[in-house]
């Protein structure tokens, strides 16, 4: 409610968009929420039908539209699991590593039902450490995905391995066993599975063909905490699995965090040795406990040299208040998928990710892709309608890593992926984050059906 009692939306936005809108008069409180005078046509029905006409709310112009737009932040903490950061900040004896850390990783490691878990300052650095640990050498290869984020291969390129690009499965979009398979040869050491958008990969195939060629595999969970396939939590059922809380992901350690987690104990003792300068406790018994340093400094690993990737206590105190409520923050999310999809029964234009029977995706985004051709119609048009008219700023994900500078530079310019192709040359990706609510989500999936309706009629 409003100082002049009149009531109001809350559409939260990007920090970095709140100065600029400041300064264009549009009403945003100090949390970061934009205020909307609430309308009657706001007040839409629950049971979320899809549109019979693109007048299905009163049509708006364009300015009088509350923008709807990626949030910088994706889930937000309760003023219960505030207190406990303001607790830790207060109380603890070190805000670097220490007790809350040890415990996050415990609690991680039993969630994920894997054997040991080391936290680490973000998804990149945990990637870092299994190429580390799978101990790549140049003259070796190494299987990617080439739609994925570019931190998923940068820690394998440089190691000097080769790296081959794998395609992607066209309803799935994530990578295909049969594309990893094509691509094995006596060089190939390791393969990365992406479980992108949120979507399991389908694992039992991929093992199938590592296990046949002796492969080491890696799980980039950076964008599925939490997400199962075959009742299994991604992450526990390759050799590493590598995840991230970022503040774009689904749970954060506030802003940035990491997580690697390992299938024995002796890689994970490992891997704390070259999580931190190579700081490691003497392990003989001393009569004093200056002598002869006080702390000792170690080789981690045969012709390693160490790094700094710790995770700080308040943030490893936040991972571990918001693991606890991971299942329900995905739970709602695919609530908040289903309705949102079931907008779109009469536009099979647009074509959303298959979801498998047994596989449970944690809707990290909300990623479609738009078959317009029968209109006449590309993805860069539905994208321009829908953010001049209909004021919702669409995203496209991922650059195929084949076809950026980096890794032309590199001489990892060369790839076959028809699919990835596809699919990246027509995605679109909607604003996406947690507790949208009904009524934003109803608008988002209106405002796009308008849109579709409008360039089918153009």
């Amino acid at each position: 409610m409003g100082n002049n009692g009149q009531e109001y939306l809350f559409y939260p936005v990007d920090p970095l968009l709140w100065r600029e809108y400041k300064e264009q008069d549009v009403p945003v409180d100090n949390s970061g929420s934009i205020l909307e005078p609430s309308r009657p046509q706001d007040n839409f029905s629950s049971d979320h039908e899809p549109p019979r006409s693109p007048s299905m709310s009163t049509a708006a112009e364009p300015k009088t539209l509350t923008p709807i737009e990626m949030t910088g932040v994706q889930t937000r903490l309760t003023a219960e699991e505030e207190q406990t950061l303001l607790r830790v900040l207060r109380e603890a004896t070190s805000l670097a590593t220490g007790p809350e850390g040890e415990a996050f990783e415990k609690e991680f490691a039993e969630f994920l039902g894997c054997e040991d878990a080391v936290a680490v300052n973000s998804c990149s650095s945990a990637l870092e450490l299994a190429a580390i640990l799978s101990e790549l050498q140049e003259g070796d290869e190494v299987i990617i995905p080439a739609h994925t984020f570019c931190a998923t291969a940068v820690p394998f390129g440089r190691t000097g391995a080769t790296i081959k690009w794998a395609d992607i499965e066209p309803d799935t979009r994530v990578i295909s066993a049969d594309s990893i398979q094509s691509l094995v040869t006596p060089r190939t050491k390791v393969v990365i599975v992406v479980h992108l958008y949120g979507m399991p990969a389908d694992m039992d195939a991929i093992m199938k063909v590592a296990d046949s060629n002796d492969l080491i595999v890696v799980e980039d969970c950076a964008q599925a905490p939490g997400a199962r396939y075959k009742g299994r939590c991604v992450g526990s059922i390759g050799h590493f699995g590598c995840f991230s809380f970022h503040t774009h992901k689904n749970i954060t350690t506030l802003g940035e965090g990491g997580m690697l987690a390992v299938r024995d104990k002796s890689v994970g003792r490992s891997a704390r040795r070259l999580r931190w300068m190579g700081n490691w406790p003497f392990e003989e018994k001393r009569e004093r406990y200056w002598l002869p340093a006080m702390g000792n400094v170690v080789q981690p690993m045969p012709g390693h040299w160490p790094h700094n990737f710790c995770l700080g206590e308040p943030n490893s105190a936040v991972g571990r208040m918001l693991i606890k409520r991971l299942d329900a923050l995905n739970q709602q999310r695919r609530d908040q998928a289903d309705r949102f999809r079931g907008y779109f029964k009469d536009f099979p234009e647009l074509v959303f990710q298959s979801v498998p029977d047994g596989y449970e995706h944690a809707y990290h985004l909300m990623s479609a892709r738009y078959d317009g051709q029968k209109f006449g119609k590309t993805r860069d048009d539905l994208m321009e309608l829908l953010h001049s008219k209909y004021n919702v700023k669409m995203l496209i994900q991922y650059w195929p890593l084949n076809r950026t500078d980096l890794y032309q530079q590199f001489g990892f310019g060369q790839a076959s992926v028809p699919e990835s192709d596809r699919f990246f040359d027509n995605m679109i990706s909607f604003p996406w984050w947690s507790d949208m609510g009904d009524q934003l989500v109803d608008e988002l999936a209106q405002r796009t059906c308008r849109a579709l309706q409008d360039m089918r009629e153009a």
